[in-house]
């Protein structure tokens, strides 16, 4: 296999270390650049952590935040009980910027 790559001859260790990957994650990426190059390696449309909240969720969160949105704490905790969903109010504040800078609601009357 490839224990080393050839243009700077690191071995596999060393890459893992360097990056703090597993030794499955260094073979994954070898194997996407022989398939694809530099193609191979960009991630694809639709990798990553879903989002909690989503476009369903749109109305509540905006009438709760509407409802009481000096403290966005305290709505996070009303909309987790509402929607049956874990966040934070951090992810709250992240999904209410997404929704007005996509043209939607506005969180503020």
């Amino acid at each position: 296999m490839r224990d080393y790559l050839s243009a700077d001859g690191q071995d596999v260790a060393a890459i893992m270390a360097v990056l703090n990957v597993s030794r499955p994650t260094v073979y994954t990426w070898f194997n996407r650049w022989e398939r694809g190059g530099l193609a191979g390696l960009a991630n694809a449309a639709g990798q990553g952590r879903r989002p909690i909240l989503g476009a369903a969720d749109e109305a509540p969160v905006v009438a709760a935040v509407r409802a009481n949105r000096q403290q966005l704490k305290e709505v996070a905790v009303t909309l987790r009980q509402e929607l049956a969903k874990d966040f934070s109010a951090r992810t709250l504040r992240r999904f209410l910027k997404s929704v007005a800078g996509a043209g939607g609601a506005s969180a503020t009357p």
